[in-house]
């Protein structure tokens, strides 16, 4: 079969740009992401949700105001709403307070209430009031109610526990882990560093000394896992966790995409939406998470960086292992083409 100098070139054409496309596992584009995840890349990346208009808000509460109907836990419920829309949570909380023991099985008064307190920076009382929403109505908002009140357990704890976790809790091993390991081994002295391995714990041991024993495990994968699990269970477990695994829930996504709507500055939120990105290997909207978490005054600042200049690291460089593995299938390309017209010249030659 004869083989034209241009099909030649196109074969070779077609075999670059599919050689291109395979090494591209690693290297993917904050575009290419965006186009596999958009409502993640949106909560990330864009804006605040809009709460609504302020004057059509204003209305309705004139409305309701004029129409009072105050036995009636859903007349309660859109009032409180409007106020907490328009940024009034302290007088949605006020509403509520006055009509909770009234109707102590409604789960609108409870879910707005909690969402009242936790907008006020009262996380135990949103909790408690969250925690029996859920109990009125386990599938509340599609399942995702459930994810309010793990950021409130998380929320709810001091600034340690908050530097050395993520508010979906069974995620903070593999946060732990992700990217930097709780040990990082030193080339010039073929040791462990101390150092290092304190702070890639982020606090969660603050003496040296207690943590002396893990510094003396061999440097084994398996005692690697072992160590990071025992500092990562020193924490008392979040109640939730008694009640649900939210590491095997399906809207796990669109849980934390929500939570990041409802609370577009907490850093906890962006946090989770980066590990969230970890686990499909987005790697550039990890970073910009991350970086968001940073920008908001997340506890993990110095840990979110480390990861956070790892993951552009590694960018870099399987960018660099593209740009090399092309060039030199490009000059294959250009050898093979080369070498058919130098034959085909031969071949005329000897025909003559």
């Amino acid at each position: 079969m004869k083989l034209s100098l241009q099909t030649l070139v196109l074969l070779a054409a077609l075999f670059l740009q599919a050689s291109v496309h395979a090494c591209m596992w690693d290297s993917d584009t904050l575009r290419d992401e965006k186009k596999a995840r958009p409502k993640m890349a949106e909560a990330i990346l864009g804006n605040p949700p809009d709460l609504g208009d302020p004057i059509k808000l204003r209305k309705r509460i004139t409305d309701l105001q004029s129409n009072r109907r105050e036995n009636d836990p859903a007349w309660w419920n859109d009032l409180a709403g409007a106020h907490i829309r328009l940024g009034e949570s302290k007088i949605a909380a006020e509403l509520l307070e006055s009509v909770v023991a009234r109707f102590p099985d409604d789960y609108g008064i409870h879910a707005n209430l909690g969402t009242a307190y936790h907008l006020l920076g009262r996380y135990a009382e949103a909790e408690k009031h969250i925690a029996r929403d859920l109990e009125i109505n386990p599938d509340a908002h599609f399942g995702l109610e459930k994810y309010h009140l793990a950021l409130l357990q998380y929320l709810s704890r001091d600034a340690k526990y908050q530097s050395r976790h993520v508010y979906v809790d069974e995620f903070t091993y593999e946060f732990l882990n992700a990217g930097h390991g709780l040990f990082r081994f030193s080339e010039d002295t073929e040791t462990y560093s101390r150092k290092d391995a304190l702070f890639y714990t982020n606090g969660l041991v603050e003496a040296e000394a207690d943590f002396e024993p893990f510094l003396k495990l061999p440097p084994d994968d398996s005692n690697f896992r072992y160590a990071m699990k025992t500092l990562a269970a020193l924490d008392e477990m979040p109640a939730y966790r008694n009640k649900w695994n939210l590491a095997t829930a399906t809207n796990l996504q669109e849980g934390v995409i929500y939570m990041a709507s409802l609370n577009p500055k907490e850093p906890a939120c962006f946090v989770m939406l980066g590990v969230a990105s970890w686990r499909h290997r987005d790697l550039n909207l990890t970073a910009k998470a991350f970086e968001k978490a940073i920008a908001l005054g997340s506890p993990q600042k110095e840990m979110l960086e480390a990861k956070v200049q790892s993951i552009r690291k590694h960018i870099r460089e399987a960018r660099s292992h593209r740009q090399g593995f092309l060039f030199s299938i490009a000059g294959a390309c250009g050898l093979l083409i080369l070498a058919i017209i130098v034959l085909r010249a031969i071949v005329r030659f000897l025909r003559r």
